[in-house]
C-alpha cells in the first residue's frame, strides 16, 4: 500500500505523462494500421473503429507510466 502512495503522484507527473503520451502516440499509431489498416486505406473508417483506435493509445500510455514510476520508484531505494 505504501508503494501505492509513493507511486501515484509519480504516475501523475507532468514528466511522466509527457513521456507516456509521446510514447503512447507513437505506438498507437502503428498498432491503429496494424489492426485497422485495410480500413484506414480504403477510406472505410467507422466511428466504432476511431473508438477502437483512441481506446488503443491507452495501452501503451499505461504500460509507459507504469514502467516510469516503478525506474524511478527502484532508483529511490
Amino acid at each position: 500500500m505504501e508503494t501505492i502512495k509513493l507511486g501515484l503522484p509519480i504516475f501523475f507527473s507532468k514528466t511522466v505523462a509527457l513521456r507516456a503520451f509521446k510514447v503512447s502516440i507513437i505506438v498507437g499509431i502503428i498498432l491503429a494500421f496494424i489492426n485497422h489498416g485495410n480500413l484506414i486505406f480504403s477510406g472505410n473508417i467507422t466511428m466504432e473503429c476511431w473508438v477502437k483506435m483512441i481506446v488503443t493509445c491507452f495501452v501503451p500510455y499505461t504500460v509507459s507510466s507504469v514502467t516510469a514510476t516503478l525506474n524511478i520508484l527502484e532508483n529511490k531505494k
